[in-house]
């Protein structure tokens, strides 16, 4: 669960457990059905609180299964183990300086003693060399697994720009269809317009019933079509 929704729970929480209190102690008559509200408050607040740490894990399980998810897992590992034998190498460096310290101050050690420590020195020395191989190996992969990373990034971006780019296409091929459904439209109203002003000068000049009757059909032809 992210900081922000906990500690957005929190303060929801202390304000509600605050206005309870006030109201139990200001009207205690309610605390039956406030006890009731609380519970069911509870209980909503877990059901929630579940909910969400239910699908961020089910949503960071399902990301783990995608390729992107995998090399990011693998590339943390090889972090990881950077990290680890750095750590190590440390200790190791600090093991065979305070051996080499002692061997330097310690004039009269017997020799035997000093063979031990100068074994010992190359024993680190050996343990570092193996490490630092390690480290080279690990950050090799880290570097190979960074460049896959980006590819996949750059490829899952290039299909959402595709994606953008045929919706693009798409709105102008529906903008071009409604262009010239529009152009229809006001051709068709233009020639309408013509004929009913013709229609309107033939009935101003009419003074038979038949002619009167005969434009009124075909008026009534334009306004149905």
């Amino acid at each position: 669960m992210r900081n922000t929704d906990v500690t957005r729970l929190v303060f929801g929480g202390t304000a509600a457990l605050l206005s309870l209190l006030l109201i139990l102690r200001f009207l205690p008559f309610m605390r039956f059905f406030l006890f009731i509200i609380l519970a069911a408050a509870l209980v909503g607040v877990l059901w929630w609180w579940w909910r969400q740490d239910w699908e961020e894990k089910t949503t960071a399980k399902a990301f783990e299964q995608t390729t992107v998810g995998q090399i990011q897992s693998r590339l943390q590992a090889c972090q990881e183990q950077v990290e680890k034998l750095r750590q190590e190498q440390q200790q190791i460096l600090k093991s065979k300086q305070e051996l080499e310290k002692q061997l330097r101050a310690g004039r009269q050690l017997p020799e035997s003693v000093a063979a031990e420590t100068r074994r010992l020195v190359h024993g680190f020395e050996q343990e570092n060399t193996l490490r630092q191989t390690k480290v080279l190996f690990y950050q090799q992969c880290a570097t190979k697994l960074e460049s896959l990373l980006e590819q996949h990034q750059l490829l899952a971006t290039l299909e959402h720009k595709k994606r953008e780019l045929e919706q693009y296409r798409e709105q102008h091929y529906d903008d071009l269809a409604a262009m010239e459904a529009l152009r229809w439209d006001v051709e068709r109203e233009t020639t309408s317009l013509e004929v009913i002003q013709d229609l309107s000068t033939r009935m101003q000049s009419s003074s038979g019933l038949e002619d009167v009757l005969h434009l009124q059909k075909e008026l009534e032809k334009i306004l149905a079509s």
